[in-house]
């Protein structure tokens, strides 16, 4: 009975250490449970609520240094003086008549056997959906958007596991390490560790690990021997100054959010630079198509002299006329010749910038713009042009961000001038065992003794602190040269505006004055003309007549050219204006393919463009870049976390 009861009792004891170890063990396991959902946690919200005051802060700090400069854009006139705006009676003018080659040039002209249609929305929708350049630079956001990741994965937590076993057989030179007469030491030792450790937002460093293990050796100093120890670790180095504050940890989140802003600006600044460079191919197109029209019917002015020479030789033409206008017809032809290499040129540029699959094929066919020249001033306000590129302009926002940046750059380094202060806290709990049982040691670290802790201060200060104050120098200067880049790109918008508006009525008032000047220059080859088939002079030379002719029909040519570069001048200041006042993305139903260059069939057909609305033309209130963006990285996912 008695072995019995014994028997009982240890089974008994036996069974509440086990239920002791399950709840010891189970307790453990909440701890780190715990210690990992709180680093999981906040990481699920990677931006500190506290980052977004600080760059608010810094954005209304930076967007108000622009007060300045608003108020100086109120003093600038409401309109722009155009004297071509109205004519001597004060009635505004009338739109420009659509001059003969207008009609012919947006149909074949017999360069290729297939035609294709173009105008400027589908050749910029074609660049938007397929361009190579274009999806290149589109991936410059999204690239910079992983910093942001980066940086904020720094208070991410690290879970770590380590191992080691060491076999020792080294010769006693003592009996203080055996304790006996072995002539060997031999010693047997596995340990292992398991823990997290992480850093905090606010700049502290925590660790909590469980290290296990096993000793035995031939040393009769080792008690027990063999022998199971545990030990559970924590630690926690909080910074009191230097390195202190979750503004300042965060700093390079913070830097990272404005490095993407940067990148934004810079690519709609790149956007805004290929789609005019798509409009003036395009409009180069529409140049060389309407000099290959006017040297065509130069050419055939002269062969219609050439043919008139020659059917009356030996009646009354002598032969240095007939000399003379070969001579003309040759050059004219070679004249002609250019031009045709002129348009397939615009188009193979055409082709490169829009890098669509409609064109990049298509080296036999003629592409015929659709789209005319708009031939009615445009009435501009610069006051609220300016107004428009300090709110829009992607070189002012990117001056803003970089003073933004360098701003939390000075902050960061004013906080490394402080010496270093560290509080160290630090505790263990510590469990051994016989018999190599790191288990039943686990089991004693709980219930045996009592918790050892240590608690101190690290300080360091460098002598003379050179390098912390030489950065922070640094960056104050980076601050002062920031904000100069800052009023010199400010300037440079002040400037830009007022040229391009400027430009905008000089290009129309030019195109007004080669107009007439085609006039003119008509009615002098309609005399000329008349005066050599109808009623020659007996005493004025027939060769210098027909010197006179040939040279006031080039003359003509060359004023429908000039008038064709005014036209396409006055479209592109239109364009510039609207590039300087950073409005240039923006459309009327943008596209009909989205980024992928998938057929989106639910989008509606460009409307009819007029060709005396520059507005309708080159942009309205529907579209701007940050749909173009945002529309791009919803397509591709943004699988990272991020604000």
């Amino acid at each position: 009975m008695k072995m019995f009861n014994e028997t009982t009792g240890q089974q008994s004891t036996q069974a509440i250490g086990c239920r002791s170890l399950t709840q010891i063990a189970v307790r453990s396991w909440v701890l780190f449970v715990a210690a990992i959902t709180c680093t999981s946690a906040d990481a699920q919200y990677p931006i500190d609520f506290r980052v977004d005051t600080l760059q608010s802060a810094t954005e209304n700090h930076a967007v108000s240094s622009l007060d300045p400069y608003r108020a100086r854009a109120t003093l600038l006139p409401d309109t722009v003086p155009n004297q071509f705006a109205s004519d001597s009676s004060g009635q505004p003018v009338h739109p420009v008549a659509p001059m003969w080659w207008e009609t012919p040039l947006s149909h074949s002209i017999g360069l290729a056997e297939n035609t294709m249609a173009v105008d400027i929305h589908s050749l910029i929708e074609m660049a938007l959906a397929s361009s190579p350049y274009i999806q290149a630079i589109l991936t410059e956001p999204q690239i910079q958007r992983t910093e942001i990741t980066i940086a904020d994965a720094e208070f991410d937590s690290l879970s770590f596991v380590e191992s080691k076993f060491v076999d020792t057989s080294d010769p006693v030179g003592s009996k203080l390490t055996t304790g006996d007469n072995s002539d060997r030491f031999r010693d047997e030792t596995l340990s292992g560790a398991a823990g997290v450790r992480r850093k905090t937002r606010s700049g502290g460093q925590f660790e909590m690990s469980q290290r296990a293990g096993y000793q035995a050796n031939n040393s009769t100093f080792l008690t027990p021997n063999p022998q199971g120890t545990t030990r559970l670790e924590f630690s926690f180095t909080q910074p009191l100054m230097k390195d202190r504050g979750t503004t300042f940890n965060q700093t390079r989140i913070l830097l990272a959010r404005l490095e993407v802003g940067e990148v934004n600006a810079e690519v709609r600044a790149n956007l805004e630079n290929h789609l005019v460079d798509v409009a003036r191919a395009y409009w180069d197109l529409f140049q060389a198509r309407a000099e290959w029209l006017q040297r065509s019917r130069l050419l055939e002015s002269a062969n219609h002299l050439h043919q008139i020479l020659l059917s009356r030789k030996g009646v009354d033409s002598q032969q240095r006329q007939i000399l003379r206008a070969s001579v003309a017809v040759a050059s004219r032809r070679s004249d002609l010749i250019r031009a045709e290499a002129r348009i397939r040129n615009a188009q193979s540029r055409l082709r490169m910038l829009t890098g669509s699959e409609q064109l990049r094929f298509a080296h036999h066919q003629e592409l015929t713009p659709q789209d005319q020249p708009f031939t009615i001033p445009v009435e501009l306000s610069l006051r609220e042009s300016v107004f428009t590129a300090l709110e829009h302009r992607a070189d002012i926002n990117q001056s803003i961000r970089k003073i933004q940046s360098t701003s939390a750059r000075v902050g960061a380094a004013r906080n490394q001038v402080l010496p270093r202060l560290d509080l160290i806290l630090s505790s263990y709990i510590a469990g051994l065992d016989g018999n190599r049982s790191s288990l039943r040691a686990f089991e004693n670290q709980f219930s045996d003794g009592r918790p050892s802790y240590a608690a101190g201060f690290l300080f360091e200060l460098p002598a003379g602190n050179r390098a912390s104050r030489a950065r922070l120098n640094r960056n104050r200067l980076e601050m002062t040269r920031a904000m100069f880049e800052f009023q010199q790109t400010t300037e440079v918008a002040f400037a830009e505006v007022e040229i391009a508006a400027r430009e905008t009525q000089t290009a129309f008032a030019e195109m007004m004055v080669k107009q007439q000047s085609i006039v003119a220059q008509q009615r002098e080859v309609n005399y000329l003309q008349q005066r050599w088939e109808l009623l020659p002079d007996p005493n004025e030379s027939a060769v210098l007549l027909i010197d006179d002719l040939l040279d006031a029909q080039e003359r003509l040519a060359d004023e429908e050219r000039a008038y064709v570069n005014a036209q396409v001048a006055y479209v592109m200041s239109w364009v510039n204006l609207r590039k300087a006042m950073g409005m240039l993305l923006r459309f009327d139903h943008f596209s009909t393919q989205d980024v992928s260059g998938e057929a989106n069939t639910a989008a509606p057909e460009p409307p009819h463009v007029d060709r005396d609305s520059p507005d309708q033309m080159y942009g309205g209130d529907s579209f701007d870049e940050d749909t173009l963006m945002g529309s791009w990285f919803g397509m591709h996912g943004d699988s990272e976390a991020g604000p």
